[in-house]
């Protein structure tokens, strides 16, 4: 699939020095050198394609998985393409023109077949979502590059240092719900699946020298246990950032004003952030102001927005003013004392222990495991083992530490 269509995309400012200018069009040379030594990809988008991708998939040992959506331009988000790598071969999935995806999931929870994504952990919550898909047997390459203290554990810095190759991000916040998909997005978009294999092969590598590689394919295998589909998109005054420090009548407002927020998103099918602000709803419900004059104000209500939606917030207070609704009470689930005094034990102890490896506390033991064993509250070697039985070799390696501080806190 050829794409590059030769065009300078250098970006910047009006006013740049020759050094900057030469440096930005090296940059690009780079970028299209690396994307156009790229192997034409396959774009699957019948059912038929599908098919055929699939039983080339099943003849390997592992494939590299990676996503895009289009969380930045729809009310609902949803998965818009699925970018899968094989040695000699990628493929691009269209899932919108394609029924029954279902050919797909038994790749992926065949345990035989190793899927390596990149910070898995979006990719697996939103095809888990959208498809309902299971995974089994999975790599990450970000838990690899974290296990082993890496300074920079993002794919482009990666690949840049053990590969020289340069990852163009330029449409990292593109709309990929747009059809027909744009051909030189394609390309950049196989470029994030493309080299996954290669990358794993060569943190292996490293994670057997320093014998981590079994931890990490146990972090691993927890982000495809644990990792929950992702919630289809719902009205939550809750998930208003400074929602929780509003006093009760303010609170009451800023729900008829969230309402009215996801109404008009839902209506024009953006996101919620791009009809209005948190920070502006915050302000309008805590000034709660009689005229719409005093919108113009607010440090963070634009023009625009007071013109295209400033009569429909001063409805929405006038009704407010008139019949405020309170707002119950967001439950919260307390964690006991004792609870509460282990987990931060374990925090401690791992930030401690990961200072002597070398690498970061996260690498040691996983928040959700911190968790766990905060709640579990194992007292006996017995017990540690039942709460830590997906975790042999993190019992194995820190067991007798983890007992003996949660023997401490009786």
């Amino acid at each position: 699939m050829k794409s590059l269509d030769g065009k300078n995309h250098t970006t910047g400012e009006i006013k740049t020095t020759s050094i900057q200018r030469g440096n930005q069009i090296r940059q690009c040379i780079i970028n299209f050198m690396n994307l156009s030594s790229l192997p034409p990809a396959h774009l699957v988008n019948t059912q038929e394609t599908l098919s055929h991708m699939v039983a080339d998939l099943k003849k390997h040992p592992s494939i590299a998985v990676d996503t895009e959506s289009n969380s930045l331009h729809a009310y609902q988000e949803r998965v818009c393409l699925i970018q899968i790598s094989i040695p000699g071969a990628d493929y691009l999935v269209d899932p919108f023109p394609i029924q029954d995806m279902s050919p797909l999931g038994e790749v992926f929870a065949d345990p035989s077949i190793q899927k390596v994504f990149h910070a898995g952990d979006y990719d697996l919550t939103t095809l888990k979502r959208d498809f309902g898909f299971d995974f089994v047997n999975i790599f990450d390459t970000m838990l690899a590059a974290t296990a082993l203290g890496e300074p920079s554990i993002g794919l482009a810095a990666l690949l840049d240092k053990y590969f020289d190759i340069q990852l163009e991000k330029k449409y990292q916040r593109a709309d990929w719900g747009k059809r027909p998909l744009d051909p030189e997005m394609l390309v950049y978009a196989q470029g994030d699946s493309h080299y996954l294999l290669q990358l794993r092969d060569l943190l292996v590598e490293k994670l057997n020298e320093t014998d981590r590689l079994a931890l990490v394919l146990e972090d691993s295998a927890e982000l495809a246990r644990i990792t929950l589909p992702m919630k289809d998109h719902e009205e939550d005054i809750w998930k208003v950032k400074g929602s929780q420090d509003l006093k009760p009548s303010a609170l009451s407002l800023l729900k008829g004003l969230n309402h009215l927020r996801e109404r008009i998103a839902q209506q024009r099918d953006v996101p919620p952030f791009k009809v209005c602000s948190d920070k502006a709803m915050v302000e309008i419900a805590t000034t709660q102001p009689h005229y719409l004059e005093e919108l113009s104000l607010l440090p963070s209500v634009s023009l625009s927005m007071i013109r295209r939606y400033g009569k429909h917030i001063m409805q929405v207070i006038k009704t407010w003013r008139e019949n405020p609704q309170p707002v119950v009470p967001r439950k919260n689930h307390r964690l006991s004392d004792r609870e509460l005094k282990l987990r931060e034990k374990l925090a401690e102890w791992r930030k401690e222990a990961g200072e002597k490896e070398g690498i970061p506390s996260n690498a040691v033991l996983s928040r959700d495991l911190v968790e766990l064993l905060a709640h579990q509250d194992p007292q006996s070697d017995e017990e540690l083992a039942q709460v830590m039985r997906d975790y042999p070799h993190h019992y194995q390696e820190y067991g007798t530490d983890i007992l003996t501080l949660t023997k401490r806190n009786n």
